[in-house]
């Protein structure tokens, strides 16, 4: 069996070999044919242009920016490769019209436009085709200026949309600061805090003045009783009365010797009983003592009651002032607050520009396209080198089959010979 098919192999191999010539001349037309097409056919010319996508220069990006720029670049390719720009630019170029008259869908599905990203780069590669080689650099410059003007248009929209909002924290922010001021100045006033201290002030000096008093009141009450019980304790032991004898002469010596001289004779003094002075002035500085006892203990009941109701006075108006200091002290402190809140909204609002483009990314038209000199397709030499081996391998397989076929047309004729020789052979 794989005898039989080296040698068929070897007679295919003969037969080519037998007939290079005729397979060498197809090989030549068919590369002459496409020498001739492809110098009929229209030139396509390929301009180029590289759009930088780097970070802002304005701000401090965050150290992860380069990495994930890396990432997201692809996001980028729309600003290049979108239908209002492409659109826009084939009105603007006259595309639109003879003897182009491109559309966005002949546009489209003649694939003029291709955009790239350059493997660990920072670029947009812009690839335009286009027949004219003026028209393919028109094209591919307008297309990366359009989308380079489309990222600084979306920057300045950024921008105001972002100062219109801050403008509208930084009022909202102004409407608390007046707010929060009226409420303090509100509070103020109804809390009257001046006028409160100076009650206080009054209540602490009365609140003195009394306890000053109680204690001299229970000074005095303690000395009265103490003088009242010793006058007590000095009366029991005073008689009421007492006896004075009185001497007639007035002389107590000659009194004397008259009784030496004359005991019998009549005595020259008299006795006399009166009431005690001693005992009725200690009585006397009893009943005041006493008295002053009683009207010290009434006063110190009197002080003692108004010093509790000033205590209780100072106590409440002492927490009052307690809860005013704190509604005033939280008003002012909404106050520096919101007036904190302005300040941040107004740097925010000045500064908006600055923060939009710190955290934008910028587009940079580099390279811009230059008319080609050459075009890309069609390749003369390319399609003719391709004609050539298209034709010898097509030229190569039809002599094959025609040799097949020839070899099955003598087999078929044999065997039919044959079968007419049988049959002549039976016949006779």
């Amino acid at each position: 069996m794989y005898d039989e098919d080296y040698r068929g192999l070897a007679r295919r191999f003969m037969k080519l070999r037998r007939h290079w010539l005729l397979i060498v001349e197809g090989a030549l037309g068919c590369a002459l044919v496409a020498m001739i097409v492809s110098l009929f056919l229209p030139k396509i010319y390929r301009a180029t242009t590289y759009i930088l996508v780097s970070d802002s220069k304005i701000g401090v990006g965050s150290k992860d920016s380069g990495a994930l720029q890396l990432v997201m670049l692809p996001t980028f390719t729309p600003f290049v490769d979108n239908d209002a720009l492409i659109t826009e630019t084939l009105k603007n170029l006259h595309l639109d019209s003879a003897p182009y008259n491109l559309t966005l869908d002949r546009f489209r599905r003649a694939n003029y436009l291709d955009v790239r990203i350059p493997k660990s780069t920072r670029l947009l590669e812009v690839n335009v085709e286009f027949p004219n080689p003026e028209l393919a650099a028109a094209l591919a410059n307008a297309l990366a200026q359009g989308a380079v003007e489309f990222n600084n248009r979306m920057n300045v929209t950024d921008t105001a949309a972002t100062q219109l909002f801050l403008k509208e924290q930084l009022d909202k922010a102004r409407d608390s600061l007046n707010q929060a001021a009226a409420r303090e100045v509100k509070i103020q006033e109804e809390a009257r805090i001046e006028d409160r201290e100076g009650e206080l002030a009054t209540l602490l000096a009365e609140k003195n003045k009394l306890s000053a008093q109680l204690q001299q009141l229970r000074l005095d009450l303690a000395q009265d009783q103490s003088k009242v019980s010793s006058l007590e304790q000095a009366l029991a032991n005073e008689p009421p009365t007492v006896l004075l004898k009185k001497s007639v002469t007035a002389d107590r010596f000659l009194e004397l010797a008259t009784e030496k001289v004359n005991p019998e004779a009549t005595p020259l003094s008299m006795t006399e009983e009166s009431p005690n002075k001693n005992r009725e002035e200690m009585r006397r500085d009893l009943v005041a003592a006493t008295v002053d006892s009683g009207a010290e203990a009434a006063g110190i009941k009197t002080v003692s009651a108004r010093l509790e109701l000033v205590n209780q006075q100072i106590g409440q108006l002492i927490g009052r002032l307690a809860s005013l200091r704190s509604d005033v002290g939280t008003a002012q402190q909404n106050v520096a607050l919101a007036s904190e809140a302005v300040k941040n909204a107004s740097h925010e609002y000045q500064t908006a520009s600055v923060t939009v483009t710190s955290k934008s990314q910028d587009m940079k038209q580099i390279s811009p396209a230059v008319v080609p000199e050459r075009p890309i397709r069609p390749s003369v030499v390319f399609n003719t080198a391709v004609g050539f081996l298209l034709g010898g391998f097509v030229f190569a397989g039809i002599t094959v089959l025609v040799f097949q076929s020839g070899r099955r047309f003598n087999r078929e004729r044999a065997f039919i010979e044959e079968d007419a020789a049988e049959v002549t052979f039976h016949r006779s």
